[in-house]
């Protein structure tokens, strides 16, 4: 199935970074040298909530563990059959309904402090994109 085939390649990703990370961590290579003391970029920082110490080894094994996660998530599917896939059985389904309700919580929270905020100036008009369109 494509979902054993996408396993497999986020096997090589495994691999791929854990070796990388290896390097990076072993004093004398020519990897540790050059990243050792290399910060983490700002939307590393942002995306994964990381410390603003963080450094790009840190990045690197953030990037290691989703591609471990992705590879296991395949390999699950594939050996699903459809009725274990789209049902309840799913092992995932609860994770992905989290996420959901996650996502959407933080965007109201969002939402509603951009809506607070226009109060506190006394805006009658707000320039959220969601006001926009309920107002059309």
């Amino acid at each position: 199935s494509l979902h054993r085939f996408v396993g497999y390649l986020e096997e090589t990703a495994v691999h791929t970074y854990t070796n990388i990370v290896a390097a990076t961590e072993t004093p004398g290579t020519h990897v540790h040298e050059a990243w050792k003391d290399l910060p983490a970029p700002d939307i590393a920082v942002q995306y994964w909530k990381m410390s603003e110490k963080a450094k790009w080894v840190d990045c690197l094994k953030r990037m290691l563990a989703d591609e471990s996660h992705h590879r296991d998530v395949n390999h699950t599917f594939a050996s699903m059959g459809n009725e274990m896939y789209y049902g309840k059985d799913n092992p995932f389904i609860h994770e992905h309904f989290a996420d959901h309700d996650h996502h959407v919580k933080r965007r109201v929270e969002t939402l509603l402090k951009t809506a607070l905020s226009d109060l506190n100036q006394q805006k009658t008009r707000s320039t959220s994109a969601l006001a926009q369109q309920l107002e059309s």
